[in-house]
Parts: structure tokens; C-alpha cells; sequence
């Protein structure tokens, strides 16, 4: 029983590969069509085959490799399954991949829903999951006790800022990683971004991302109302670490998104 994280070069994507007995679970599986043969001649040199694909949520990087791998079975939460099979899943992606030069075998797919907030039997792997919303509406960690192992998407990255959809569930999904961090704590953690960490690695992240979104939040309240002052004052909260430079504009979306949440146009 095995597993390795594998990189992409955008944005130092994870792809995770879980080895058991012959049969290989792949996690976001690559961006690039070279990422996705690389990572199915490791397959292949490990003397397994990949009889699962799934996916922590459905933005175009974590689902594009899907397509290469249709011996597999392609397996999400519903919120994902919903926006890999809507209009912007299949077009998006492929439009996303065009916009950044990137060669991928096709539109993502989807198989298999799975109910999130209970283990399902995945390949070799009991696998349980857990909904995280707040980077996006749809985000779902994935835990392998028998790896001790926990998958965790687009949260707790050492190389990006927290991005939001909303600033309230993502507070709340910090919460609830600190409690496991705490109290459950698995030996790695595996950021949808960045390199993978240690539980203790983890927690500071996640300790210094709520840190962030609560002073976000400080801030655009204590203005009085006044939206203008808001911004301003929620522009000057620093981040807990830099993004890439393409990125650096959610800095700014991430305060729009809490001045929607807390105050009326």
C-alpha cells in the first residue's frame, strides 16, 4: 500500500496516486497531457492499473486530466458532478486550458456520485468524505485511514492565499480542519496547491487562514456601514502568504466577496 504526490507545473498542482494490491486511485489526476502520461507510466511502473479518478472539487485544473483516463471510473460529490456535467464544465475546462497554452486530452466526465459525509469503498481503499466549502461551493476532502491520509483541495495551501466563493463557509470549513487537525490528525495533509504537510504544518496554515478571513471580516464591520471605508480598510489586511503573481488579483475578489456578504450595494 502506497501513495506519492506528483506536481504540476501551473500553479504546483497536486495529483495524488494510491497504490494498493494492483489497482491505482488517482486525486485530481494532473493538468498537462505530458503531467497525465507521466503519472500513467508511474501507474505502469509500479505494475498497477487506475480504476478510479476522482476529483476534490470542479475547477478546470483539478478535473482536466479525467478525460485521459477512460478505462477508469470518474468519481465526485454531487456539487462537482453538477458542474463537471453543466454548461461550463465541459466547455470550461477546455476553454480554461486553451486560455493558459495547455494541451489536455479532453472534457472531464462523471460516473460515479458520491454521497459526501460517509465512507464509500473506492478500488482497494475505503475512502471517507468530507464537504468543504468555501474556495468553492462543491470542495470535498478525501481520507485514507489506511494511508493516514487526508486530501484536502483547493484549502490549506503553503503557496497560495486562501481564494473565496464565501468568506462564511470558509471560515467554517477552517473550523472544522482545525478540530481534525486537533483531535484527529492524520500523518499528511495534502493541499490541492503546494508541497504536502504534516498535521502540525497543517494546522498553522489553517490557524493563519482563519486568522485572515476573520480580520477581513473585522474590518469590513467596523467601518460603520460605509462601503467605500470597508474596502479600503479590508484592502489593507495582508494576506498570510503570497500567490503566484497571475493570482494576485484574488486578493481583492476576496474582499468583494465579503463586502457582498456583509453590506448592501
Amino acid at each position: 500500500m502506497y501513495f506519492e504526490r506528483l506536481q504540476s507545473r501551473l500553479w504546483e498542482t497536486s495529483s495524488l496516486l494510491l497504490v494498493a494490491d494492483g489497482e491505482a486511485v488517482l486525486v485530481d489526476p494532473g493538468i498537462a497531457e505530458a503531467e497525465v502520461a507521466a503519472i500513467r507510466a508511474r501507474v505502469e511502473a509500479l505494475g498497477a492499473r487506475v480504476t478510479h479518478v476522482l476529483a476534490t472539487h470542479g475547477d478546470w485544473d483539478h478535473v482536466c486530466g479525467i478525460a485521459a483516463f477512460l478505462e477508469a471510473t470518474a468519481a465526485m460529490g454531487p456539487a462537482t458532478a453538477e458542474r463537471v456535467t453543466g454548461d461550463d464544465g465541459t466547455t470550461g475546462v477546455v476553454e480554461a486550458a486553451r486560455r493558459y497554452g495547455v494541451a489536455i486530452a479532453g472534457p472531464p466526465r462523471v460516473d460515479t456520485v458520491l454521497r459526501v459525509g460517509r465512507a464509500h469503498r473506492i478500488g482497494p481503499f475505503t475512502i471517507e468524505t468530507m464537504a468543504l466549502p468555501g474556495h468553492t461551493p462543491d470542495g470535498v476532502a478525501y481520507r485514507v485511514r489506511a494511508l493516514d491520509l487526508l486530501a484536502v483541495g483547493d484549502h490549506l495551501s503553503r503557496v497560495e492565499f486562501p481564494f473565496v466563493t464565501s468568506t462564511a463557509s470558509y471560515r467554517a470549513t477552517l473550523a472544522g480542519l482545525i478540530d481534525t487537525l486537533r483531535h484527529d490528525p492524520p500523518a499528511t495533509v495534502v493541499p490541492g496547491h503546494g508541497p504536502a504537510l504534516k498535521a502540525e504544518e497543517a494546522l498553522e496554515v489553517a490557524e493563519a487562514d482563519l486568522a485572515y478571513l476573520r480580520a477581513l471580516r473585522a474590518a469590513v464591520l467596523g467601518a460603520g456601514g460605509d462601503r467605500e471605508r470597508a474596502r479600503a480598510a479590508a484592502l489593507g489586511i495582508e494576506p498570510p502568504r503570497q500567490a503566484s503573481a497571475d493570482l494576485a488579483d484574488m486578493r481583492a475578489a476576496n474582499v468583494d466577496r465579503q463586502l457582498a456578504e456583509l453590506l448592501p450595494d
